[in-house]
């Protein structure tokens, strides 16, 4: 509780924003005497990044906002975090409101069980028809995928590898051909998201 006014935060993992939209609604139906029903969530990787935030009538900047900045520092992904406000008949003010908010985002997201997400890399490379039997086979052994394969002057291999193993891809193909062959259009990243087990935490 922060001057009578009571905070329930909650945090669940999602994997789109419509998932997340029907939590904040479930949340809200949950709570329909709360004064404010806050909410922020962040749902895929940094190269497809669904994000949404409100303050929810409170003053602008005041609740949404240090509700994301604390969901992005921790690093966790693919969820939604709510924060139901029931007032306390005390005015926090701006900066009350901020610590009260962010504080309380701090605290669900401490006890939210995580899980690494580790994405796969699309790659491709384009190797002489000599060396493409035993740089397919390499990838292979190193737990690539063959997603395509075309034949022209050249052969294009298009796979996915887990991002841990792409500098070992990179080096296969660099030292089978000598140098002449590079690994492009890489995409990779990991990162943290909520398990899917909700995690909640009252400020009573």
């Amino acid at each position: 509780m922060v001057r009578r006014s009571r905070f329930l935060a909650r945090a669940v993992g999602v994997v789109s924003a419509r998932e997340a939209q029907t939590e904040i609604r479930r949340v809200r139906a949950d709570h329909p005497d709360a004064s404010h029903v806050v909410y922020a969530f962040l749902v895929g990787d940094l190269h497809s990044e669904h994000a949404g935030m409100s303050d929810a009538g409170e003053p602008k900047g005041t609740a949404g906002r240090p509700v994301m900045e604390i969901v992005r520092g921790s690093g966790i992904r693919d969820l939604v975090v709510t924060i139901a406000r029931y007032y306390g008949g005390t005015k926090l003010g701006t900066g009350g409101l901020v610590r009260a908010y962010g504080d309380a985002a701090r605290a669900v997201l401490g006890r939210l069980r995580t899980t690494p997400r580790v994405h796969r890399c699309t790659a491709e490379c384009r190797l002489p028809y000599d060396l493409h039997e035993r740089v397919r086979g390499e990838l292979r052994a190193a737990g690539a995928e063959i997603r395509d394969e075309e034949y022209s002057a050249d052969v294009r291999l298009v796979f996915t590898v887990d991002a841990e193993a792409l500098s070992k891809v990179e080096r296969i193909v660099r030292d089978l051909s000598r140098g002449s062959v590079t690994v492009e259009s890489v995409t990779p990243g990991s990162v943290r998201c909520a398990s899917g087990t909700p995690g909640s935490c009252g400020r009573r």
